[in-house]
């Protein structure tokens, strides 16, 4: 795994360095971490990053407009946001922070966001097989928006289309992790990458310009705008 720091400020450079090689053991086996103090020497680098940690304020190209071409180069790149100022965490949020910190760095919240980092890099990668007609179909997990069942059918709606499938509901989200994926109804089980917005009756899910509205029942509301809260308080 490659991860990057990037900062300006040699100090801080340092101590993210320390703090993540002291951290990185108990999450990954194999890593390495390279350091740069300007945005465009990471950007023209030969490696892809799977995390880089961003500071925000830098001379030349800053940590918001690094984050823009990092993620179009590799939108798989987990990107965190360490900052001295508080007043740059809409901007961070709003171009594909994972984690947004004031410095400096708490050790336990690094550990508990390194953690979750590496279950989101597992969820990239893990696939689930369902039967459909008489082959057995893989389905990328991450391209999973919601899965649902209706008559005798489990339909699991993707980015590339849905697949139907005679395997029960619960067999199917029993392949899915609670880390990313929730209930909303008794046969329904949303992705919660995609969802962007939420009523009383149904979950408004968004891929590609396109709106999905999978089924929230009254009873799981309570249950579910607290998921959503907490989904949304990761972004810290």
């Amino acid at each position: 795994m490659y991860i990057a720091i990037c900062d300006d400020e040699t100090e801080d450079l340092e101590l993210e360095r320390t703090l993540l090689e002291r951290n990185m053991p108990a999450v990954c086996a194999e890593w390495e971490i390279d350091t740069f103090t300007a945005s465009k020497d990471m950007l023209n680098s030969p490696k892809t990053y799977s995390m880089v940690f961003l500071d925000v304020e830098m001379d030349g190209m800053d940590g918001i407009k690094t984050a823009e071409s990092l993620h179009r180069k590799n939108p798989q790149c987990l990107i965190f946001f360490a900052t001295h100022h508080e007043d740059y965490m809409d901007a961070a949020l709003d171009n594909h922070a994972f984690r947004f910190w004031t410095k400096p760095i708490n050790e336990d919240r690094l550990l508990y966001s390194l953690k979750s980092a590496i279950k989101r890099i597992e969820h990239e990668r893990a696939t689930i097989t369902v039967t459909s007609g008489k082959r057995g179909v893989k389905i990328l997990v991450k391209n999973i928006i919601y899965v649902y069942h209706s008559g005798r059918l489990t339909h699991i709606v993707t980015t590339d289309g849905t697949v139907e499938t005679y395997d029960t509901f619960r067999s199917v989200i029993k392949q899915l992790s609670d880390e990313f994926f929730t209930e909303t109804h008794g046969s329904c089980y949303v992705n919660m990458n995609y969802v962007f917005d939420y009523n009383r009756d149904e979950i408004i899910c968004e891929h590609d310009g396109t709106l999905y509205r999978p089924l929230l029942s009254v009873r799981k509301y309570a249950a579910f705008n607290k998921r959503f809260r907490e989904w949304s308080g990761g972004l810290q």
